[in-house]
């Protein structure tokens, strides 16, 4: 009996060890979850880097492709441009032939040009109207013929005097596709017909005024798609030219050059 209570006051100074095992088994579980929680995130990052590269791979080969594929359509273009070239010529010909070609072309529009500036400053044969003194001469050979002096001498004595009065004029015409200028004496006309420009009309007053050429009178006619001058001019008294007919001549037909010229630029 005394062994009893003795057992069971060792029972009560130890007691029994608090039951940690199932709450330190908890705590495993937990910490294994937040193990693979943190391996599967690194895998993840991984998968996303994977694609996103594969996506920015496959954006740079369809740009290649569209690039290569608008680089053939332009040499295709090119090489249909020269059509001596054979169809089998590679990318290197083709460029160096085009080279060839352009710097060809601006040869020939530098002459060309060149070639319609001469003409207009040289002109057709200036139009002589005094093919009516020819015909008084005619008409009074004719009169000699037939005996009449009398007739044919009054004849001489009027056209003298009338040379004599009034010396015989000159027209002088020089004709381009868009400017055509009529000189008599020291005074021209200058029709000018082309497309709708700005600042046309106050370009060519410029170019008169450059060559102290004087407007007397102008007509401007404007349509929808085109303008047509007409300018009356002479040479002016504040010219440093002297006012001899050929030059006179010269003067008009450079400044009707530089408005044609004004027209093609």
């Amino acid at each position: 009996m005394s062994a009893t209570p003795g057992s069971f006051f060792l029972c009560e100074n130890h007691p029994f060890p608090p039951p940690s095992n199932n709450n330190s088994g908890g705590g495993g579980a937990n910490g294994s979850e937040d193990n693979n929680q943190h391996e599967k995130q690194p895998l993840q990052d991984s998968t996303n880097n994977k694609r996103g590269g594969e996506s920015d791979h496959e954006m740079h080969i369809w740009t290649e492709r569209e690039r290569r594929k608008k680089m053939r359509n332009m040499f295709s273009n090119l090489h249909a441009l020269l059509p001596h070239l054979s169809p089998k010529a590679d990318k290197s010909t083709i460029v160096d032939e085009a080279v060839k070609h352009i710097q060809t072309l601006e040869k020939t529009l530098q002459k060309l040009q060149k070639q319609k500036l001469d003409r207009l400053q040289e002109g057709p044969n200036p139009i002589d109207l005094g093919h009516q003194d020819t015909s008084r001469e005619a008409f009074m050979a004719d009169q000699v013929l037939s005996g009449n002096d009398a007739a044919a001498k009054d004849l001489i004595i009027k056209s003298d005097s009338v040379t004599v009065a009034q010396p015989r004029l000159q027209f002088q015409t020089w004709t381009s596709s868009n400017v055509v200028l009529n000189i008599c004496g020291k005074e021209a006309q200058i029709s000018v017909c082309s497309p709708k420009k700005p600042g046309l009309f106050t370009s060519v007053c410029c170019i008169l005024e450059k060559h102290y050429l004087e407007v007397i009178s102008a007509h401007v006619s404007s349509q929808s798609n085109r303008s047509i001058f007409m300018i009356q001019a002479h040479v002016g008294s504040s010219g440093a030219y002297n006012h001899q007919v050929s030059e006179v001549d010269e003067i008009f037909k450079q400044a009707a050059a530089e408005i044609m010229f004004c027209l093609t630029s």
